[in-house]
């Protein structure tokens, strides 16, 4: 079965999700633009129906999956990029089979930004560990995909007690449900002790992000659809050459510059209670 071409989110959910916007920190654009360019691009996401309603909205063609990834339901060499946002999924090969030559492969982890206290102290109630520090290691030693670069983005979301419930409760769908009352009483009250109510405050957040070009044969190197490609004939630095375009990466001296990258400096965090 091969879903058809949508204009926006498709889903290939068991259910459809249906959580209001303040339940989940929205994806941010800049990080669209990083991952995927500006041009329409054909894009599976693995994992995070929120990250594709980010995607749909940039214009791509996009359809969001849970599950396992072994029966992904496209033929071969029909996907620009598969984008998983809960780890690096294990049959990498089946993966590499459904890009076309110079797809690419992207992992988001989106994680709070521990560095604040509040974050740090909610992620404790929660019992959340960081993703580590090399999430994309098993990419980087891959055969099947080239380069790994990286970029983080960093957001806020406005939370107050009754979404922060929400998006609790949603993060612990997993747990037992004693296991699941029980920190979420305990996050509750963390809030409560800063005293916001419902006037609410900002939760930070990391979106930590790793792209890679599909190897096409054990001899050519991988070349990304963003990269620019040379004209058929055209000796080097002729002007045919020279004129050659393609979708420029985002920063290049092609495209439109983004939003840069937080670098996680002091003057990022002003304004954040810090106790």
């Amino acid at each position: 079965m091969v879903p058809a071409s949508r204009g926006s989110a498709g889903s290939l959910d068991s259910m459809d999700h249906q959580r209001a916007p303040q339940d989940r920190p929205a994806f941010p654009a800049e990080a669209v633009q990083w991952l995927l360019g500006s041009s329409p691009r054909t894009v599976v996401v693995l994992g995070d129906p929120d990250v594709a309603d980010a995607i749909a909205d940039a214009g791509h063609d996009v359809t969001d999956v849970s599950g396992a990834t072994a029966k992904l339901p496209f033929p071969d060499r029909s996907i620009d990029v598969v984008i998983s946002t809960h780890g690096l999924p294990e049959d990498l090969e089946s993966l590499a089979r459904l890009l076309r030559a110079g797809g690419q492969l992207a992992l988001v982890c989106n994680e709070r930004d521990r560095r604040i206290p509040w974050a740090r102290k909610l992620d404790e109630v929660l019992g959340n560990v960081s993703a580590g520090e090399e999430p994309a290691a098993g990419l980087v030693n891959s055969t099947l995909f080239g380069f790994v670069s990286d970029a983080t983005f960093r957001y806020w979301q406005v939370v107050n007690n009754v979404s922060l419930e929400a998006m609790v409760r949603a993060e612990l769908s997993g747990r037992g449900d004693t296991e699941a009352e029980r920190r979420t009483t305990a996050a509750l009250r963390l809030y409560d002790d800063y005293g916001r109510g419902a006037d609410g405050m900002q939760m930070p957040w990391l979106s930590r992000c790793f792209k890679a070009t599909v190897v096409e044969n054990a001899w050519a190197p991988p070349r990304g659809f963003d990269e620019q490609q040379p004209v058929d004939g055209a000796a080097d630095g002729s002007d045919d050459a020279n004129e050659a375009t393609s979708d420029a990466v985002p920063g290049s001296a092609e495209g439109p510059p983004p939003s840069s990258p937080q670098d996680g400096s002091d003057s990022d965090l002003l304004l954040i209670d810090f106790r």
